[in-house]
């Protein structure tokens, strides 16, 4: 799906997914506080679950046949790329690493 985009729709869909996980990530911040990543960090964070959840279900051999369900699938794998790593982060600093 994503290697199908032209370059400009490509830097759109990077733009907007991008905008609104800094967004997210300032709420995040606010929320999470030190144990989060800070704003720009949750918002890397965000967007490379984001892409990099819809780059392996292509990769795996499936397509998406409609832009919600590929949306919907993003966000679930940002979120848990997000969980993931602050429980990582957590763990970490609790073991003193």
């Amino acid at each position: 799906m994503l290697w199908n985009l032209s370059f400009i729709w490509l830097c759109l869909a990077l733009a907007s997914v991008a905008i609104l996980s800094f967004l997210l990530g300032l709420c995040m911040d606010a929320i999470m506080g030190p144990d989060g990543f800070g704003p720009i960090g949750n918002t890397v964070v965000l967007v490379a679950g984001f892409f990099l959840t819809i780059a392996l279900y292509n990769h795996v051999g499936h397509t998406f046949a409609d832009l919600r369900l590929a949306t919907t699938y993003g966000l679930g794998g940002a979120f848990i790329t997000v969980a993931v790593l602050a429980g990582l982060k957590a763990i970490g600093s609790r073991l003193r690493l």
